[in-house]
């Protein structure tokens, strides 16, 4: 069973909550205090993001933290 990326399943995520509720991603960055650049970096796996981070961009799209990270299509097992 392989496993995606943690910034894959954050980005996916935050792009579903974000369209849901009509809220730009750089409006996210800008309400999490963070830079603009820095916050796309981390959505595009270039950079790191941290707990800090993550927790920051929950609360500025109103979601609990574990919300993004968690899969919305986790691979499936198969029998070998």
């Amino acid at each position: 069973m392989q496993h995606r990326p943690l910034h894959e399943i954050v980005s996916e995520n935050l792009k579903r909550f974000t369209e849901e509720k009509g809220i730009p991603l750089a409006t996210v960055a800008d309400r999490a205090g963070l830079g603009r650049r820095a916050f796309f970096e981390v959505l595009a796996g270039d950079v790191e993001g941290d707990l800090d981070w993550l927790n920051k961009v929950a609360e500025a799209i109103g979601v609990d933290t574990a919300e993004l990270v968690e899969d919305p299509n986790p691979p499936r097992q198969t029998d070998a």
